[in-house]
């Protein structure tokens, strides 16, 4: 008769250390996916915020634009046009920022008034005056920040201008506005706004 052997085995030394190696290099790698997953989304987050920022901008750039009127369009004749400044015009900002834009927009409620947009420090900001001269300060409304440049052009007869009015048009509207804006994090966004 054959006798068993009843010792039990236990782990070595060195199969333990093998053991714990092993679990400790899938801590490490489990924790490093876990760093980058959580800076990944992050990222994502902070991209879709600044995507948001960037389409509600050019809505509001766009449903302003797409309202836009000069006298000549206006068909009541019960208040006469005796504006000071054009319909439309594209100077630069008063306190010596970037590019000014201002025009004529009809307003369900208010009726005919002034609105704009100028670039101020890297601000993006959209303009209202209380009425159809840009009389007194307007308010003033962030609209984007970190903008690198603002550049408006305007398409009249299938030719591009760099200044609007010109000057035998005083108060008429482009065909169209071409809108560059160049933000350091995305590049040159452009966009053009059809008037007609």
């Amino acid at each position: 008769m054959t006798r068993r052997s009843t010792r039990q085995r236990g782990l070595t030394l060195i199969e333990l250390m093998v053991a714990l190696t092993i679990f400790a290099i899938l801590g490490v790698l489990s924790y490093r996916a876990l760093a980058e997953i959580s800076t990944s989304r992050a990222r994502l987050e902070e991209n879709f915020v600044r995507w948001r920022a960037i389409g509600r901008t050019l809505q509001r750039i766009d449903t302003d634009l797409l309202q836009a009127v000069s006298p000549a369009d206006q068909r009541t004749t019960d208040t006469p046009t005796t504006n000071t400044a054009p319909a439309m015009i594209l100077g630069r900002a008063a306190s010596g920022g970037g590019p000014e834009f201002q025009f004529l927009r009809l307003d369900d409620t208010r009726g005919v008034r002034r609105v704009g947009f100028r670039l101020v420090d890297g601000h993006l900001e959209w303009l209202r005056w209380s009425g159809r001269d840009a009389i007194g300060q307007p308010t003033a409304e962030p609209l984007l920040d970190n903008v690198r440049d603002l550049r408006w052009r305007f398409l009249q007869k299938n030719i591009r201008l760099d200044a609007w009015p010109p000057s035998d048009r005083r108060n008429a509207l482009p065909d169209a506005v071409i809108l560059e804006i160049d933000l350091p994090d995305t590049g040159t966004i452009t966009r053009m706004i059809s008037l007609r």
